[in-house]
Parts: C-alpha cells; structure tokens; sequence
C-alpha cells in the first residue's frame, strides 16, 4: 500500500537523517535550469506571489545546486499536514520511506527521505503546462508494483494521477467533512491537520488493509459508511 500527499509552501531544516536521490532528476533539472534563466518579475507573475516570497523563490533557483541536496523531504516541508508529524513519531525510518509519496510540480514524486531542496512551483501556476510536462511518469512510478493507493493529496496534485487510472487500479481517496447544524462542510487547516495525521497514524500501526484504515479515528474524525463509496472514504467530525 502507498500513500500520496501534496507538498507545502514552506520549508524548515532537518539534519543527521540518511536521504536518498531523486526519483526523476533529469526531467527536475529541465525545469530548474529554465527557472534559472527567468527573471525575478517572471517569477513572481509564475507563483503570484508577494515580493517577499518572489525573492526568495528566485534566489532559491539562482542557487540550485544538486550536489548539494540533504534536507529529507518529509520532514522538509513545513505546511499544516506536516506539523502534525516529526521524525521522532516514526521508529521505522525506511517502512516510512517505502510506503509514502509526495507529488511536487518541480520534483515529481518524492519518497519522504528523497533529499531536496527549497523551492516554489505549483501545477497550477500562470506558464508552463506541468500537468502536461509530467504526463504519465507520476502514475507509471506509483503504480509500478500494483498496489493500493491511499490519497491524501489535494485536487490540484491529485490531477497528475487520475486521469491515467485504469479500471483495475486500486485508489481510494480519504476526505474529511465536518457536520455542523446537519450540514456536512470541508474546511481546508481542519482536512489538512486530518491528513497529517492519518498519514502518521497509518505508518506508525503500518497498516495495509484499508478496512483497518476504515477503523481509525483522527482528531475525532469517524469514518462515515452512508457518505462514502468503494473509492471515497469519508470522515465525518460531529459538532453537535
């Protein structure tokens, strides 16, 4: 069983951890090199960002340097889904390795201890066709031993793997709802904070079935049989 989940916008820094190379350097090395030679302006019309972080992304293409990658990407990112985990929640290192992906438009797959470096890229940014550029690599890896896939990703990075989904495919999407006055409601730092952690519920009892998956309860969510579907597990978080 493989998880995936999106990447964050935000880094922090881990050292003494073993990192592993990445999965697809030759085609990550076309988009850096092609980054490297926009502008500071061009940057930030790509990301729509502030001049803060418009700066920080250039500089971080300007100074690429892939001999010089060492921060474990798991424990890289510091977005909510990550701070619901750090390396000392996981006492098998490489059962985490194996069982869990990260989709990134620059990277492509990462493994959690594929060694990386800062960066800003998203799929749906205002120049490049990544879905395009990626095309079925992302699946292909993913997909490569036939096993379940458990999706924690968001929509847009969820997009680089479902179109390619063939019928025998096994992937099941895992969503949070919370119910509030009877109506059921997606709130984007409570799903993010649930699929955290999930994922680090799920690697520290390492479970491979997914009925086990259907037992688990996180941060109060329950999962909810009426609302979900052979592909859709829904978890639902009572209010009343």
């Amino acid at each position: 069983m493989k998880i995936i989940i999106s990447p964050a916008k935000s880094f922090k820094k881990n050292e003494g951890i073993d990192t592993y190379n990445l999965l697809f350097p030759e085609k990550t090395k076309i988009l850096v090199d092609k980054l490297k030679k926009y502008t500071m302006n061009e940057i930030g019309n790509l990301n729509r960002t502030n001049d803060k972080l418009t700066e920080k992304a250039y500089y971080d293409y300007q100074e690429f340097d892939f001999n010089n990658l060492n921060n474990p990407a798991i424990f890289a990112y510091d977005g909510l889904v990550f701070k619901q985990f750090n390396k000392d929640d996981f006492d098998d290192l490489e059962y985490l390795n194996d069982h869990v992906y990260i989709i990134s438009a620059l990277y492509g797959l990462l493994k959690p201890l594929t060694a990386i470096a800062d960066y800003r890229l998203y799929f749906d940014n205002s120049d490049m066709n990544l879905y395009k550029f990626w095309g079925k690599d992302l699946y292909d890896e993913l997909f490569k031993n036939d096993e379940l896939v458990i999706n924690l990703a968001s929509k847009e990075y969820t997009k680089t793997i479902r179109p390619f989904l063939g019928k025998n495919d096994r992937f099941i999407s895992l969503n949070f709802k919370d119910d509030k006055d009877g109506k059921l409601r997606s709130y984007t730092a409570w799903m993010k904070q649930a699929r955290g952690e999930m994922l680090k519920t799920i690697i520290q009892k390492k479970i491979e079935d997914p009925d086990d998956i259907k037992k688990l309860i996180v941060n109060n969510y329950k999962y909810d049989p009426y609302n979900s579907t052979e592909s859709e597990y829904v978890f639902i978080r009572s209010h009343s």
